[in-house]
């Protein structure tokens, strides 16, 4: 499964920022303080998906089925219209969903912005923009319809379990039962003060939270463990930070670690746990220090595989390894020049994943790229 990895700013601004995207907050309960759930305006996809859409975001639930936010007919001169993709035969045959009326996240536009999707099965599904606002537009139909509701506070991602949505806004957790909404604060290890998070990642019903010193981790999403995160030292005199999460099951977890030392040059290293985060092991071998990280996923399994996306000033690379981080092989996106956006690195089985490369709103040709054989090798997905 992936982890949520803000994305990469390539030609659109500072390549070499490592983007830390999630906050948790410990302490009482309490309800989110969201506007009046109202339906929004709905806009009317196309009869078809068009031969010119370009995918910015995707969120698979199986290997087959899955949505992707993208746009047709854009340019980085004028804001564009998103549309959303749906298909059911993994990528092979593509149809419009309906799509509310917002457009992609370029932040040089006043009108409703989202950057991302999060489709916890074919009938719940979130649109919601992880630079700027609380606004997430969310579907409980397979998009037939779609409300806009407000949190309080800057929106950083949305992540959905097997029977629960959470969003980390500003430095607070909020989470609703999936089918309905329900917001409240998450209440995490009462007492233990306020969290500096890092990352998120799910599986079923288990979920895990990183900070600079701790892990969070629920196997039920609701009774938390905290456990504290092994450090892996420093890099060229700099430490290492919790950069991602990356869940293989209910149970292993890999954590990746991230010390910049330049543009587009960081160290990595990938510690792995057995047993939910309660104990690590570090892997024996670190991906190469060429890139800055864009995005980090596991698949399913006993760790199989283990991927971590970066942007280069080259060519921007996959690293993967298919026997807990012993040795690292290198994939060379297509297509790309280096210092791409690239998005939603995701494995839905041991052996099919998926990943976005570009951002079609900031003028970045957009493909979604699949893998069939454990993410050896990835070709561009045709719409």
């Amino acid at each position: 499964m992936t982890t949520h990895i803000a994305k990469a700013l390539g030609a659109a601004g500072a390549a070499g920022a490592l983007a830390l995207l999630c906050l948790i907050g410990a302490g009482g309960a309490a309800s989110a303080s969201a506007s009046p759930v109202q339906p929004g305006p709905a806009g009317v996809a196309p009869l078809k998906v068009p031969g010119s859409f370009e995918p910015a975001a995707a969120s698979f639930v199986t290997p087959t089925w899955g949505v992707v936010l993208g746009t047709a007919g854009c340019t980085a001169s004028r804001a564009c219209r998103a549309q959303l993709a749906v298909t059911a035969d993994g990528g092979a045959h593509w149809s419009p969903m309906r799509t509310p009326a917002v457009w992609l996240a370029n932040g040089g536009s006043s009108r409703p912005q989202v950057s991302q999707v999060v489709f916890a099965g074919r009938a719940d599904g979130w649109l919601y923009d992880q630079y700027n606002g609380g606004q997430i537009w969310v579907t409980h139909n397979g998009g037939t319809s779609w409300r806009e509701i407000t949190l309080p506070g800057s929106l950083q991602t949305v992540a959905a379990s097997a029977d629960a949505v959470y969003a980390v806004v500003g430095s607070q957790l909020y989470r609703s039962p999936l089918g309905w909404n329900a917001w409240a604060r998450v209440t995490a290890a009462p007492g233990s003060g306020p969290m500096t998070g890092s990352a998120l990642a799910v599986f079923g019903d288990s979920v895990w939270f990183g900070s600079s010193t701790y892990l969070w981790a629920a196997a039920d999403g609701v009774h938390w463990a905290r456990y504290p995160l092994r450090s892996p030292g420093t890099y060229y005199g700099g430490p290492y930070a919790l950069a991602g999460i990356a869940a293989a099951d209910g149970s292993d977890v890999a954590l990746l670690y991230a010390a910049a030392s330049g543009m587009f040059h960081t160290g990595m290293k990938v510690l792995v746990s057995f047993n939910g985060g309660r104990s690590e092991q570090q892997t024996l071998a670190a991906p190469p220090s060429e890139g800055d990280v864009a995005a980090f996923a596991a698949a399913p399994g006993r760790f199989s595989v283990i991927a971590v996306a970066v942007v280069t000033p080259g060519l921007d690379t996959i690293y993967r390894s298919a026997n807990l981080g012993r040795t690292w092989t290198t994939f060379g996106i297509p297509g790309t020049s280096g210092g791409a956006m690239l998005d939603s690195l995701q494995f839905m089985s041991p052996t099919v994943g998926s990943f976005v490369v570009g951002d079609p709103a900031f003028g970045i040709p957009g493909k979604l790229l699949h893998t069939a054989d454990a993410g050896r090798t990835w070709s561009p997905v045709a719409f």
